[in-house]
């Protein structure tokens, strides 16, 4: 199946804080990987590939397929703050012939590394809300999406407690096993 895409550069655009210059060739691997990693995580693989076939042949705006065109929506804040976390890195250094670079323009004062880490977690945290209510979408409306498993909402309703991605394990109410006293 050829690339398809379930957001657009325009739309991200609209909701932050990117330039109108940056380049496509930065947002469209960002996007792809934010639609491809994060995006197959929460709605699987069967979901994921009924909505980029709909997309593909142009019908997701029928009638009939008026669900999916509602879960498309409702993915589009997900994937274009998930794109700008993904960005953030591509744009601030480059990879060339001569190693890892980052520019430097006389009137343009390049981002610290810390700086660049406090954008990326603003938008990361953004991203971890559109995937809460994201979730608690799908869950809700199951009943209209026959591609979801009974696996993948179960694993969806593990993470509901908490949609934060955080690299550690922090306890609490994520792990709620109950223990024999």
């Amino acid at each position: 199946m050829a690339e398809i895409l379930l957001s657009s550069e325009a739309f991200i655009k609209s909701v932050s804080s990117i330039s109108d210059n940056l380049a496509g060739k930065y947002i469209r691997p960002s996007l792809l990987e934010a639609q491809e990693i994060d995006l197959k995580g929460i709605l699987g693989p069967a979901l994921l590939s009924k909505l980029k076939s709909l997309v593909a042949d142009k019908t997701i705006s029928n009638q009939e397929n008026a669900a999916y065109k509602t879960l498309l929506d409702e993915c589009q804040y997900f994937l274009a703050y998930t794109t700008i976390v993904n960005i953030t890195n591509r744009v601030s250094y480059k990879i060339g012939n001569f190693g890892v670079s980052k520019s430097q323009d006389e009137n343009l004062q390049v981002a610290t590394w810390d700086e660049i880490i406090k954008q990326q977690s603003f938008y990361q945290a953004k991203a971890d809300s559109c995937c809460l209510a994201l979730q608690t979408f799908i869950l809700e409306n199951r009943g209209d999406y026959p591609e979801l498993t009974e696996n993948v909402c179960s694993r969806i309703s593990a993470n509901l407690r908490s949609a934060a991605s955080c690299g550690i394990f922090l306890g609490g109410t994520r792990n709620r096993r109950r223990y024999p006293r």
